[in-house]
């Protein structure tokens, strides 16, 4: 099964054209920031901080699947980026 992700951008990130996805449940935490890479202009040594719920970086090898039954708004996951350090 697949996760939609909604990912917000949080203080001076670009935006998304597109910030709705389906993404396969069983992708870790890791796969999202390849996936923004490719997605926004940000430059290879460039900082790009994720956050689930507006509060907290899961780990890098966490299930998307698992953060999305936990943490689900409406049926999809919350995603913020942002390109300095958004929340401690």
């Amino acid at each position: 099964p697949k996760v939609k992700i909604h990912f917000m951008a949080v203080g001076s990130a670009p935006l998304l054209k597109r910030s709705k996805f389906k993404l396969p449940s069983t992708s870790p935490w890791s796969s999202l920031y390849t996936f923004l890479r490719t997605l926004l202009p940000v430059r290879p040594g460039e900082g790009l901080h994720l956050y689930c719920c507006s509060g907290f970086a899961p780990g890098m090898d966490e299930n998307v699947g698992g953060l999305a039954k936990c943490f689900s708004v409406r049926d999809e996951l919350q995603v913020q980026y942002s390109v300095q350090e958004a929340w401690g």
